[in-house]
């Protein structure tokens, strides 16, 4: 019963502190209010509550701050965050500290309950985003929809609108080669002669499987060769575990093989797992060129048996994968890799699914479409080398 739950609202301004608080009397919570976040931090070490509802820009004692200072005295107190300046940064921020919920300034009365009860716990569940949104919006934050842009503009320009609110410019020439395939990204004889094919681009695909060979073998102790009477552990023991994993059939080792090897062993190790080859083609392409071990997968199954076999210091995966819900996957991977940074990337970024995300074990959240340098910045602040 909401009779028996005791709620703590913290807020400078005294309209929220008695907005917030008839609301949640109303269903029957018993409520008290602050108006700083030093005075609240006394009286929860003076008396029992089981949500606190924060804004977020307080002086002195932020919100945040008081968020740290609640789970570090209490971590079972619930924690709702309410802010008149949401961005997904500090929504990912909050709760990887402990907030329960995340809610922007200004809401309704109804917004607030369902955010109060999901902080406590409730049996409201997110609803993760399965499609597009409606043809006629064009993003969340767009206050028009298509044809209203299309009256003042065209439709040609409206057509050209990406999730950034800019339209895409069209750089591509006219006249493309007959043997260009668009899968790939390159002149193609195969396509020239049957089309695109179905699956995975091939040169991708052998350019995946080349730079990740070395990362993806194992020490192991069953024999090099039938003519080697010693194992690639025990070989690794005396001559170096890159020397071991670069050895052939031949028992002499491939200088190919070593280079890599070598490079597998010492680069921290990326899997990015997206249905969309030229995003994982790009993302492999742009973190390489720092160092990076890159391996790349296009689905669910495929994540997953890569983390069975392969250990990785970060995953990036897509929240769309098809018609698969990529925070499905998060669990299971940190499930069966926890000391695991685990990034979401999407196209269709919103507060919301942020904080669903982290709830589900994400380390971070990173809108599309980014820049290499916002790519490096994000891989480094959660890279987790052991």
């Amino acid at each position: 019963m909401n009779s028996e739950k005791r709620v703590l609202i913290v807020d400078d301004e005294p309209n929220v502190l008695d907005s917030v608080s008839k609301i949640l009397a109303r269903k029957g919570f018993e409520t008290v209010t602050s108006k700083n976040g030093e005075e609240a931090l006394k009286q929860i070490r003076q008396e029992k509550y089981d949500l606190v509802v924060a804004d977020l820009m307080m002086p002195k004692v932020s919100g945040i701050d008081l968020l740290k200072a609640v789970k570090n005295e209490n971590k079972e107190i619930a924690f709702l965050v309410i802010t008149g300046y949401p961005s997904i940064n500090t929504a990912v921020e909050a709760v990887k500290y402990g907030a329960g919920g995340f809610l922007p300034k200004p809401f309704t009365p109804t917004e607030l309950e369902e955010a109060v009860e999901k902080a406590l716990g409730g049996t409201k569940e997110y609803q993760a985003v399965d499609s597009l949104p409606d043809s006629e919006k064009i993003d969340v934050d767009m206050p028009f929809d298509a044809r209203e842009v299309a009256r003042a503009t065209s439709n040609q320009y409206v057509e050209s609108l990406t999730r950034t609110d800019l339209p895409v410019a069209h750089t591509q020439p006219k006249e493309v080669a007959a043997d260009y395939c668009p899968k790939g990204q390159r002149s193609c004889k195969k396509y020239a002669k049957t089309g695109e094919c179905k699956d995975v681009c091939p040169f991708i695909a052998k350019a995946q499987k080349n730079v990740s060979a070395a990362a993806s073998k194992k020490l192991s102790n069953d024999p090099i060769d039938v003519d080697m009477p010693f194992s690639i552990s025990e070989v690794a023991e005396y001559a170096g575990e890159a020397y071991a994993l670069s050895l052939g059939t031949s028992d002499m080792p491939i200088v190919g093989h070593y280079q890599r090897a070598v490079k597998a062993i010492s680069s921290p190790k990326v899997l990015i797992v997206d249905d969309e080859a030229v995003v994982v083609n790009s993302v492999r392409k742009t973190l390489e060129k720092k160092g990076f071990v890159v391996e790349g997968v296009f689905n669910s199954r495929e994540a997953i048996e890569k983390a069975k076999t392969s250990k990785f210091n970060l995953i990036l995966v897509d929240m769309k994968l098809g018609n698969e819900n990529g925070l499905d996957l998060i669990p299971q991977l940190k499930k069966l890799a926890p000391e695991t940074s685990v990034v979401v990337l999407t196209g269709f970024a919103s507060i919301d699914s942020a904080v669903e995300s982290v709830r589900r074990g994400a380390d971070d959240y990173m809108a599309k479409p980014f820049t290499p340098e916002e790519l490096y910045t994000m891989t480094n602040k959660n890279l987790k080398v052991a």
